[in-house]
C-alpha cells in the first residue's frame, strides 16, 4: 500500500481523541492505496502494516498551540520487546523484522482537554481539520512536505 494513516489516541478522553478521528475521516475518502487505521494505543502488531507502507503518518494529540507535521526517524535502539509506544520505535521494529522501513511523519493536533468523557474542544476540531488538509497534501506529494 502506498499511505498508511495511524491515527492513535483515547476515544474516550475529550482530546486524545482527534487522532482516531483524523484516520476516520481520512478512511471515509476511500483513497486507492491509503489505509487508515484509528487505534487506542500503538502496539508491536502495527509493525507489519508499516513495513508494506511507501509512507505513513502517524497522528496524535498534543499539548501544543498549533498543528505540528514533523518527520520521524526509526529509534536508535528498540528490540521487539522493548518499548513501542512511540512511532520511532515502531519503525525501528519495522525495520528489523519486515527489513522496510518507510518514511514516516507525526502530525500533532494540539489539544488541551484530556479528561473522560469530554468531547473535542473547540481547538481540537480544528486540529483535526487541518490535520486531515495536512495529510492530504502529503499524500498528493508522495510524503514530501
Amino acid at each position: 500500500m502506498p499511505a498508511l494513516i495511524i491515527g492513535y489516541g483515547n476515544d474516550l478522553r475529550g482530546d486524545d481523541a482527534a487522532g482516531p478521528r483524523v484516520a476516520a475521516a481520512v478512511a471515509a475518502w476511500h483513497l486507492p492505496g491509503v489505509a487508515a487505521l484509528g487505534v487506542g494505543q500503538l502496539t508491536p502488531e502495527l509493525a507489519e502494516p508499516i513495513a508494506q507502507a511507501r509512507l505513513v503518518l502517524f497522528v496524535d494529540a498534543g499539548a501544543v498551540a498549533r498543528l505540528l507535521v514533523a518527520p520521524i526517524r526509526p529509534a536508535a535502539h528498540t528490540s521487539a520487546l522493548g518499548h513501542t509506544g512511540d512511532p520511532g520505535a515502531l519503525l525501528a521494529l519495522a525495520g528489523a523484522v519486515y527489513g522496510a522501513c518507510p518514511p514516516a511523519w507525526l502530525i500533532t493536533v494540539p489539544a488541551a482537554h484530556f479528561e473522560l468523557g469530554r468531547a473535542l474542544s473547540p481547538l481540537a476540531a480544528c486540529g483535526v481539520a487541518q490535520a486531515t488538509r495536512s495529510i492530504h497534501m502529503l499524500i498528493r506529494a508522495g510524503g514530501r512536505p
